[in-house]
């Protein structure tokens, strides 16, 4: 069985045993889709996927398992460096959140990540076709294998030629709310602590503690529409880490902006772009080099108070510098 089965199930397994929870927590608060860049030389690092702006309340706990599909298929060559991306990284998520007295929240989130040649290649090639979408190198390789890897100045300095899998760096999470009146926006100050867990050389992780700090907006729930807008952006820092540590950025700017639409009363629509600056320098591949953005559209079922199940879809707008398509299946459950 491969990695992305054995992770599918045990997440249908996981939301199955979690019909029985009694949720507790209101309905109408805006959630950003839970994204953030998929790359394999990116998702090692503290990116965050950005959060509510709404803290919970106290004592009240919020569980979700996120489970992405990246599909990666780039190469870039020139007579100092040459870089191949190409397969499939899974990432399945446990993410836990409670609320604290006095506005405040702490949370934890457990990633366990796998790399493997995947099996979307071909379905992604006819989608791409299908919508016009560029496919890349695809064409020129052969569907479902894995090879990640980067030459520098004649030396190999990431390798990845074999599927791997494990647990991936753990984050720790706090949040505190500061705007929260009636008829005013929602304002809170999140942050994440990223400790390095995973396994570096297989890019399982990025041997690096890296805090992310930032501001999550949205309008007031009371008063806001079926359509509703939400945003945030902060910065990351990083210790240097193991992966390509001579290129490596100690500071990043990342930020969303997104759309949320009540198409009924248990089914909402979103659109969201993702963005980031560089996580490396000293390279002319944009696939290290270049600010990514990320545009995605999702949508979540409500199939009983508090408890949602979802999926969202993301494709790379600033192309060459995120995986060209991700699949992400979700489900939350509040009490």
């Amino acid at each position: 069985m491969s990695s992305f089965a054995a992770g599918l199930l045990r997440y249908l397994s996981i939301m199955a045993g979690g019909m029985a929870i009694t949720a507790a927590e209101g309905s109408t608060d805006i959630i950003p889709l839970y994204s953030f860049n998929q790359s394999p030389l990116v998702q090692i690092y503290g990116l965050p996927a950005l959060g509510p702006a709404k803290v919970l309340d106290q004592d009240k706990v919020n569980v979700s398992v996120q489970l992405h599909a990246a599909n990666n298929s780039t190469v870039a060559s020139n007579n100092a460096e040459s870089l191949v991306l190409d397969g499939e990284t899974h990432r399945l998520t446990l993410v836990a959140r409670q609320g604290l007295a006095n506005g405040y929240e702490w949370g934890v989130e457990l990633p366990y990540v796998s790399h493997s040649g995947g099996f979307m290649d071909n379905f992604i090639e006819d989608w791409h076709q299908t919508f016009g979408l560029p496919q890349g190198n695809r064409p020129n390789t052969p569907p479902n294998r894995i090879n990640y890897r980067y030459i520098g100045n004649g030396a190999e300095l990431v390798n990845v030629s074999r599927s791997t899998e494990g647990i991936g760096d753990i984050r720790l999470a706090a949040a505190v709310q500061l705007a929260r009146d009636p008829g005013a926006r929602i304002v809170a100050l999140r942050g994440n602590l990223k400790l390095p867990s995973g396994k570096s050389a297989d890019l399982l992780g990025s041997g690096s503690t890296d805090l992310a700090l930032w501001v999550s907006i949205a309008p007031d729930l009371t008063t806001a529409g079926a359509l509703r807008g939400y945003g945030g952006g902060g910065l990351l820092l990083m210790t240097d880490g193991d992966v390509l540590p001579n290129q490596q950025r100690n500071y990043v700017a990342f930020g969303n902006i997104g759309l949320s639409y009540r198409l009924f009363p248990s089914l909402t629509l979103s659109a969201q772009l993702d963005a980031h600056s560089s996580f490396y320098t000293g390279s002319d591949f944009r696939q290290l080099n270049a600010n990514a953005v990320q545009g995605l559209l999702g949508a979540s079922w409500e199939f009983a108070p508090g408890k949602n199940v979802g999926l969202s879809i993301s494709e790379d707008l600033t192309i060459r510098a995120s995986p060209d398509f991700v699949l992400n299946l979700f489900m939350s459950f509040s009490f």
